[in-house]
Formats: C-alpha cells, structure tokens, sequence
C-alpha cells in the first residue's frame, strides 16, 4: 500500500522559524542557579500544599 503525506509549505516554514526564535531566545544558567530555582519551586510546592491542606 502506498502511502502519501501533503504538507503545507508555508505552515513547515513558519514552524521552522518559530523553533529557531525559540533556540535563539533560551539561555542557559548555571548549575547553582539551577538547583536554586529548583528549591524555590518546592518550597512554593510545600507552601500550596500546606495551605490547602493543612500538612
């Protein structure tokens, strides 16, 4: 059986773009950094489950 695709040029260019912007805009951190946000996003974790629970 013969299988075929279509795609939409345009659409593929766009999504080509849109990923390089994407890779262009991230920047990397360092591992500290890292591992402080980290931290930062349990406590906030911890915090929410606290107040909504009560633990």
């Amino acid at each position: 059986m013969k299988t075929t695709t279509s795609f939409n040029q345009k659409a593929n260019k766009k999504l080509v773009k849109s990923a390089q912007q994407i890779q262009q805009k991230s920047t990397f951190i360092s591992e500290a950094d890292y591992y402080d946000s980290e931290a930062e996003l349990a406590q906030e974790k911890s915090d929410y489950y606290h107040l909504q629970y009560g633990y």
